[in-house]
């Protein structure tokens, strides 16, 4: 893919043999103390602690210097070598210049953007597209954005290839396989550089503190909507429907509100899917709101729920019945969408793509006009997810800087498609999106988001 967008010296003189004759002559009948070079003329009365005092050395330091003169008195006149003092480094050595740390800064009018995608998959082109054009919006705001990409396959071998090109930039966006991660993210460890996945929903990389994984992990989205839920508990009656074909979402989610509703008020009932009426009925209750939960998330098993809660409520008008879904469910809204209604339906998802929002129209006719294609189908739109990941990391680095890390909650948000809230679970972890919402379809016939 091509580039979208750049000796110090010191020597102490002796004294020769001339001077050591001429010395006493010179100093001879001074009654202070004197010195000339490395020598000391003794005057009357002194003696080696006395003169060892004046010099501030030893007695064993000055003797040890002086071991031809004899005995414990000094005889008036007498030359003593004073011992020469350790070497002053501060003059002998320069200063060593304290580097002071480049101040935070708190905001990046130039900004270097690096890209890591499979091109081949259409769905990549797409969200790079929906990339560009947030780059458009946050250039219009006077940032400077040199952008490069390129196409790293799927194999560990071709991203090899590209890790010496990936030096000097400030925030990467992919890869997308899970096994070209690990040396890209290394890449970014050494030098310091954000690296954004955009498509990874596994667990948290440790010892990766500068690493963002854009899509919620499908644990952290059912146990934060749970959490959501448990301001219902008391007044709810929880069902859980057995599929007999569990899938690992519809897993986690049953399990996770099974054990909260066990601690926290009273084991939700069990209702197998192909059950008959009776079984319903003795799942259900007639008092209170019954919300129903199905541990598989294909559409397969939504389609025979609704068929059974369907005969269910002609016979039993009075129940009232609200279903809980998966993000797939979303799919099915244009077929569905009654029986959302119908049903009081909340559909548990990360991204929202609401096709009638005024907003939406206006960005799908943009993207239209610069591609010269309409955005494809599907949840969630590539599209959609490449201009709200990319005006939320290049819009944000820009305008916080190093601040990013410790002020991204302060970002104000309104994308497309997909929101992001980032948390640590422990200090030098990865983040991770941990952002979750209710897609409720009221039996008003209207669509409200609870976040």
């Amino acid at each position: 893919m091509k580039n979208i967008s750049v000796l110090f010296y010191h020597r102490r003189v002796r004294t020769g043999l001339l001077l050591c004759f001429l010395c006493p002559m010179l100093l001879y009948g001074q009654n202070t103390l004197s010195t000339l070079g490395d020598m000391h003329s003794v005057s009357k009365g002194e003696t080696w602690e006395s003169i060892a005092a004046d010099l501030g050395i030893s007695v064993s330091e000055l003797q040890a210097a002086n071991p031809d003169v004899s005995g414990k008195k000094l005889k008036k006149g007498s030359l003593l070598i004073i011992p020469k003092a350790a070497p002053d480094t501060t003059k002998l050595t320069p200063p060593v210049e304290k580097v002071e740390e480049a101040p935070a800064r708190t905001s990046i009018s130039d900004l270097k953007v690096g890209v890591l995608l499979p091109f081949s998959d259409v769905k990549m082109v797409e969200f790079y597209r929906g990339l560009l054009m947030a780059a458009d919006s946050v250039r219009r705001s006077g940032v400077n954005l040199d952008i490069h990409a390129w196409d790293c396959g799927t194999t560990v071998a071709h991203i090899d290839s590209l890790l010496p090109e990936l030096s000097g930039l400030d925030v990467i966006i992919g890869p997308v396989s899970a096994t070209q991660i690990p040396a890209v993210a290394e890449v970014c460890r050494e030098q310091g550089t954000r690296l954004v996945l955009p498509f990874w929903s596994g667990q948290a990389l440790q010892n990766y503190p500068l690493v963002y994984n854009a899509t919620a992990p499908n644990p952290i989205v059912f146990n934060a909507a749970v959490k959501k839920l448990k301001s219902y508990y008391a007044a709810e009656n929880y069902v859980i429907v057995h599929s007999g074909t569990p899938d690992n979402k519809g897993k986690l989610f049953t399990e996770a509100l099974t054990q909260s509703l066990t601690q926290h008020a009273s084991p939700p009932r069990v209702l197998e899917l192909e059950g008959d009426d009776f079984a319903y009925e003795s799942a259900f209750n007639q008092f209170r709101n019954n919300r129903i939960l199905i541990d598989d998330s294909s559409i397969r098993s939504l389609n025979i729920l609704l068929s059974h809660l369907k005969d269910f409520r002609q016979k039993h008008s009075n129940y009232r019945l609200s279903l809980i879904g998966y993000p797939e469910w979303q799919d099915e809204t244009g077929r569905l969408l009654g029986d959302f209604y119908s049903f009081d339906t909340y559909i548990v998802s990360p991204y929202y793509y609401n096709v009638l929002d005024d907003r939406i129209k206006r960005f799908q006719r943009a993207y239209e006009k610069s591609f010269r294609t309409p955005i494809a189908e599907g949840n969630p739109r590539s599209a959609a997810l490449g201009f709200d990941l990319g005006l939320y990391f290049l819009g944000g680095i820009s305008s916080l800087g190093d601040t990013f890390e410790q002020k991204q909650g302060s970002l104000s948000q309104e994308p497309y498609q997909n929101w992001y809230q980032f948390e640590r679970t422990a200090s030098g972890m990865s983040f991770s999106n941990n952002f979750v919402q209710f897609i409720h379809f009221t039996s008003e016939n209207k669509i409200e988001i609870i976040r």
